[in-house]
């Protein structure tokens, strides 16, 4: 009796702490229960069911049938919505099945429509004509139908358009590469120049302030002529205009074809010109244009004309039995506002004009196993909170970056971490409408080319794969995050001055990061780990930095820069990093030298191993002593040991020549740098499908000849 009386009793506890779960279906009605044969239609449907259990604690799940799910609108969870820590409530795709939510607003071809008047006609080449058709965006009720701004630096909240789940391009001229000014006739917008406008511009002989001119320069491209009698409609611009770590696109007020000259509509900020060769420039700073019908000359290619009201397409492929959806969500597909204990496992989220997922506050939520493609903005955002995670999710296509973060506080000692993780994730071809300061991770770095900063306190990024994207790998400021075991390639392919790792910031509001174990390779003109400015108490070591630069002015494996720090200590350890094929092996600049641990790295095949600078009052650099190191440093010409150099198979033999030279010197990990398998992860992506070892074809990459690629 008492063998019975126990067993009723784990009976009826298990049937007391049983998770709730509820089933989903595209073939669903909400009027269902939610079970496996009875399944709800819609998402907003089960989680309103899950609010109603009360008491939460011991969690729920909701499985999600294959299918696509449109949502015009976030899918919302708020802090009614978590389970517990140890029995959250997940949302997770059904075991072999593709779920896919969607922002996008689906269309029938038939929504697309020949070109017939004949003054639309006129603007398309006559071999083109009867390929291009158009979509009347009157009647769609868009939320991403305003015309875009005279000025911006971001996608311009313009919409998308997707034909069977690929991001189609706005039409650009040229469709690769740049056109380049000739000469700048004014530089304004606020830049210190010579006989020009600045801040607080006054004119000659008067003391009346004048706000900063719109630029003004000559062209080259005879292309411009036939922008002219289109400027009425709207023709923009987008542009390196002064350093190519600014990006802007502006409207063109006017275009003098007896001159050769563009004056554009707004001043853009810092001004145009080569900053480094005002008031003329160099002529070979490089814009584009973008978003007009005139301009439409590749299957794939769309543009918006605000004044008919219409986007004009030339379809790719025959439209009758394509997927088309137009990226028109009013937020993120996922908004995760105060939430806790909250899982989304296995969904793809796709064709959003904003995020894919947002998390604001909450805590121990997580992302995992997840595909976020083709949105316009970051993959997931996570703003404050604590103990959130992103884990082995695929982003890619990304018109801005892959995970951004914030949290913890940094005012209080000790200072409070945020605890959040970005584990085993594949980021790639992202920053493709942002190109630049939109990387894989945002840890810390809010602005631009003069800096910035918010909180992101505590934090650990790692075991990720990062690749292709115009600008940086990881960018970070704030205090105490760890960055290891990732591999980092083919970044900065149009803008450098910048690497895998980047910041710039003070030396009072960042610091006591680390860095370890990080494998970057393969990038023609980016940095590996770049401390630009100021950074306290630094931790650097077990990298291994094989750039493989090809003559780039850039290419250095670690640079360090002294801004504002106290001038005889900041705390640096650097130590046990390799750097392999690169421009500068270590790179130091600094105002004075200092106390550090500085040892046991060795470079091999660099053309300037390592380099000393130090910094006057005056600015100007001089060569110094290796003064900043406090033990041996080697450079090699050949091989010291690697098991297969030539295949850049960098782990150490045994007897490696460089344990005898450096005793101290501890092998690098490399089998544990990069994705692992795990439960989300099944497979691991080879060689081949990542081109792991190449610099890419530089198809993104500025031309030499056109760009000054100087810092």
């Amino acid at each position: 009796m008492k063998r019975l009386h126990v067993i009723v009793l784990f009976l009826v506890s298990g049937l007391l702490n049983a998770q709730t779960v509820y089933y989903v279906s595209p073939s669903g009605k909400d009027g269902n229960v939610g079970t496996k044969d009875k399944p709800f239609a819609s998402l907003i449907k089960a989680r309103n069911a899950i609010r109603k259990l009360g008491d939460k604690k011991s969690g729920a799940t909701v499985i999600i049938r294959g299918g696509t799910y449109n949502f015009t609108e976030p899918f919302e969870l708020t802090e009614q919505d978590g389970g517990s820590k140890d029995k959250p409530v997940t949302y997770k795709a059904a075991e072999g099945e593709s779920v896919v939510f969607t922002g996008g607003l689906s269309l029938l071809s038939a929504s697309f429509k020949p070109i017939t008047d004949e003054v639309t006609l006129s603007r398309i080449s006559p071999e083109l004509r009867g390929k291009l058709v158009s979509l009347d965006l009157s009647s769609l009720n868009l939320n991403h139908n305003k015309i875009l701004p005279d000025l911006y630096n971001d996608d311009g909240g313009i919409l998308g358009l997707f034909i069977d789940g690929e991001r189609m391009p706005l039409s650009r001229y040229p469709n690769k590469g740049y056109m380049a000014m000739k000469k700048v006739l004014i530089n304004g917008g606020g830049q210190e120049a010579k006989n020009d406008d600045w801040a607080n511009f006054y004119a000659a002989g008067s003391k009346e302030k004048r706000p900063p001119r719109p630029g003004v320069f000559e062209y080259r491209d005879n292309r411009a002529a036939k922008w002219m009698s289109k400027l009425d409609r709207g023709v923009w611009l987008k542009g390196y205009w002064r350093i190519p770590w600014e990006n802007e696109c502006v409207r063109v007020a006017a275009i003098d074809t007896a001159a050769r000259t563009i004056t554009l509509k707004k001043p853009v900020p810092g001004g145009i010109g080569n900053k480094y060769t005002r008031p003329e420039g160099n002529g070979r700073e490089q814009y584009w244009l973008l978003n007009l019908l005139e301009e439409i000359d590749t299957p794939g290619e769309w543009a918006i004309d605000y004044t008919d009201n219409k986007l004009y397409f030339y379809p790719p492929k025959q439209l009758k039995n394509s997927k088309i959806a137009i990226g028109d969500s009013k937020g993120a597909v996922i908004a995760m506002n105060n939430a806790s204990n909250i899982e989304i496992k296995g969904i793809t989220i796709e064709q959003s004009v904003n995020e894919g997922i947002t998390i604001i506050g909450g805590s121990n939520n997580l992302i995992a196993g997840c595909t976020i493609r083709n949105v316009n903005k970051y993959a997931i955002k996570i703003d404050g909170g604590s103990r959130n995670t992103v884990q082995s999710c695929d982003l890619y296509n990304l018109g801005e970056g892959g995970v951004w973060l914030s949290g913890g506080n940094e005012n209080v000692e000790p200072r409070i971490a945020a605890g959040h993780r970005v584990v085993n994730n594949h980021i790639y071809n992202f920053s493709q409408l942002v190109h630049i300061y939109t990387p894989a991770v945002n840890a810390g770095f809010t602005g631009g080319g003069g800096g910035g900063h918010h909180t992101c306190v505590g934090n650990y990024v790692a075991h990720n794969l990062i690749h292709d994207t115009p600008h940086g790998g990881i960018i970070y400021g704030s205090w105490d995050n760890v960055f290891e075991y990732n591999e980092i390639f083919r970044m900065c392919t149009v803008s450098n001055d910048l690497g895998a790792f980047y910041s710039y910031d003070l030396y009072t509001r960042s610091g006591n990061n680390t860095f370890a174990y990080n494998f970057i390779h393969n990038s023609d003109d980016g940095d590996g780990i770049y401390f630009d400015h100021d950074h306290f108490n630094m931790h650097v070591y077990g990298n291994v930095l094989a750039l493989n630069s090809r003559g780039g002015k850039r290419g250095t494996g670690f640079l360090f820069k002294h801004g504002e720090m106290a001038k005889t200590s900041y705390g640096l350890d650097c130590y046990n990093n390799i750097a392999i094929n690169c421009g500068y092996g270590f790179e130091f600049v600094t105002s004075e030298a200092a106390t550090n641990n500085w040892k046991d790295n060795f470079t091999v095949n660099c053309r300037v191993p390592f380099g000393y600078k130090y910094v006057r009052s005056n600015g100007k650099e001089e060569k110094q002593d290796s003064t900043v190191a406090n033990g041996k440093n080697v450079a090699y010409n050949t091989d010291p040991g690697f098991e297969d150099f030539s295949k850049m198979n960098f782990r150490l033999k045994p007897d490696a020549q460089v344990f005898k030279d450096l005793p101290n010197f501890k092998p690098i990990p490399m089998d544990k740098i990069g994705l692992y398998k795990d439960e989300y992860r099944k497979t691991l992506p080879t060689d081949k499908e990542v081109n792991r070892f190449s610099n890419g074809d530089n198809s993104m990459s500025l031309n030499q000849a056109v760009l000054d690629r100087g810092n």
